[in-house]
């Protein structure tokens, strides 16, 4: 069989920083698979073909002893010219060596060294990246088959470790740096610089339903409609690679946001409720039996309530619930009496879409691995004003939304350990996160393509990302104290108005959230009345129907504050209320 003409590292790196351009550079790189060695049809078979990749990829690996070591050879083949290339510059890497040295070789340094990192298109990395983590599979498989323990761990394909976990803290060095300019920041929000056509300024006071968009997220979202719109994972030509190499640079930015270890531990979604019912159907229908229990607490929003119902229905699962104290939190004290061995899976609220409770998630998931059960925190509501860290705090599962995160609308984000979501089933199918098909069934694709069925939210999911670096330039931190100044103030005033209740923990122990309720006024007239004063306020039951039972309550009012809000704001909102009660002939 003809072999291919043996080069090193060293000359395939000088090769190609002398070609400098990717035109010469690629054109090279179909000359080096054009020598590549045909493999015979008996050996392109499914038992050699490499997953993962775009074009088909087979992998035929040869063992042997030399002078008492075991070296492995690889034989290959693609259907592709540029992709035979790369193997070619993988079998250069990989060739000859043992088992453990193939385990030891940072695979990446030298594709950032040769510029694949930046040049290949998004689908043909991952295929690169498939074929390495095939070549490792095969290396281990040779240490164990010898009885020997592979010390070396899978190289990291974010390339960067997750940030230590974060506190936030009115002494942050952050927030002495950098106080946050809430007129600069209101400027930046075109819906914000409105009046209304009775010459009142708009004052939004309902982000915890959805937050205003900044210029620059906007822009963004043009900017991809405008100048390379395409879809995504399908082409190879410019457009389609750009847009590609866009979500991937956001799925970078939403990992470093919250703190994940892995890129392939982020998938794109619709939003959180999307990102539950993945979790809920995918990991909850597989893993669940008749008997196990699913701890949940009353405050939870619908999104994370139904699922689980729908689940319960189907394994003979058994919904349990952590008891709330009289302020609205979770009563930790109480938290043995309905967390056991039975339990699998915790899924609780980042924060309360409704009291604004924050519940202490690092504590619950410690506890909740000690029984041997899984947590999913649902991050719709503090994400967009607090620090997270994913591997800090012992999570397994997060879902959040953008269009909350001061982001667009119609993306969300589904965070999981990588083991977790390898073992889970994909909820919906089509399009790139199938692998191949079969008349008889099919395979899945690699994370995280596995759970992004379909064409995703391509603006949505690239602008998210441009909100990340928003928000992070002015510091989470930061939001946070400034929010939690209005928070305090607008419970101090609204404590002036008669008859007015808010539910939920005290300031300093919630988010900047106040549900209430006027005595002898309905939810719906009050809103209705703020908003003749320019004030927009959610009214109803906001997606919490066991929480409103459990105040006795059919409806509250509720007042959400986000990092463009005031003091000024909540003064308007006062006096709003204040014209409402003497227009209901309560004052």
């Amino acid at each position: 069989m003809p072999q291919l003409e043996p080069i090193t590292i060293d000359e395939l790196i000088e090769e190609f920083e002398f070609l400098g351009e990717w035109e010469d550079q690629c054109r090279y790189l179909i000359e080096l698979g054009e020598e590549l060695p045909d493999l015979p049809a008996s050996e392109k078979t499914e038992a050699n073909r490499v997953h993962g990749c775009q074009s088909q990829v087979w992998f035929v690996p040869e063992i042997a002893a030399e002078n008492g070591s075991t070296r492995i050879n690889l034989r290959a083949k693609s259907d592709a010219r540029i992709v035979d290339g790369l193997i070619v510059v993988l079998l250069t890497l990989a060739n000859g060596k043992a088992p453990q040295e193939i385990l030891d070789t940072q695979f990446r340094d030298t594709f950032a060294e040769l510029g694949l990192e930046n040049h290949l298109v998004p689908q043909r990395r991952n295929g690169l990246y498939s074929m390495v983590e095939r070549l490792r599979a095969i290396a281990r498989g040779c240490l164990e088959a010898e009885g020997l323990t592979p010390t070396a761990e899978p190289e990291i394909r974010s390339g960067s470790p997750a940030p230590s976990a974060l506190q936030v803290s009115d002494d942050d060095a952050d927030v002495k740096k950098k106080p946050l300019d809430v007129e600069s920041v209101r400027a930046q929000f075109p819906a914000l610089q409105q009046t209304l056509p009775s010459g009142m300024p708009v004052i939004y006071l309902d982000t915890a339903a959805s937050a205003q968009k900044p210029q620059c997220v906007i822009d963004k979202e043009r900017e991809v409609y405008e100048q390379y719109y395409a879809n995504a994972y399908r082409g190879v030509y410019r457009f389609g690679d750009r847009v590609s190499s866009e979500i991937e640079h956001s799925r970078e930015k939403v990992r470093q946001f919250i703190g994940a270890e892995h890129i392939e531990e982020i998938a794109f979604t619709s939003g959180t409720t999307m990102a539950i019912n993945i979790v809920a159907n995918g990991w909850g229908r597989r893993f669940l039996e008749a008997g196990d229990e699913i701890l949940l607490n009353e405050m939870e929003h619908h999104a994370n309530f139904v699922p689980w119902q729908w689940v319960a229905q189907a394994t003979g699962a058994v919904l349990r619930f952590i008891p709330l104290t009289d302020d609205g939190q979770l009563d930790l004290d109480r938290l043995d009496e309905v967390l056991s061995e039975k339990t699998k899976i915790v899924a609780v609220t980042g924060m309360s879409n409704v009291l604004g409770t924050v519940p202490p998630i690092t504590e619950i998931a410690r506890r909740a691995k000690a029984v041997g059960a899984k947590i999913l925190v649902d991050g719709a509501q503090n994400v967009p004003h607090m620090p997270v860290n994913v591997v800090g705090e012992g999570i397994d599962f997060l879902a959040f939304s953008g269009h909350k995160l001061y982001g667009p609308s119609g993306v969300g984000v589904l965070y999981g350990r990588r083991e977790l979501l390898e073992e889970m089933d994909p909820f919906l199918c089509g399009g790139h996160m199938i692998d191949r098909v079969y008349k008889d069934h099919s395979e899945w694709a690699a994370l995280p393509a596995k759970f992004e069925a379909g064409t995703l939210p391509i603006a949505q999911a690239i602008a998210l990302g441009r909100a990340i670096e928003f928000v992070e330039d002015l510091s989470l931190c930061a939001i946070h104290t400034h929010e939690q100044n209005v928070l305090r103030y607008a419970t101090e005033r609204l404590g002036e108005i008669p008859g007015l209740k808010v539910y939920g923990p005290s300031p300093g122990h919630k988010g900047a959230i106040c549900s209430f309720t006027v005595e002898n006024a309905a939810a719906q007239d009050l809103a209705q009345l703020l908003d003749l004063k320019g004030v927009c306020v959610r009214h109803g039951h906001h997606c919490t129907m066991p929480l409103h039972d459990l105040l006795g309550v059919p409806a509250t009012v509720r007042a959400s504050f986000g990092l463009y809000n005031t003091a000024n704001d909540v003064d308007v909102l006062i006096d709003a209320l204040q014209s409402a009660r003497k227009q209901l002939h309560l004052a």
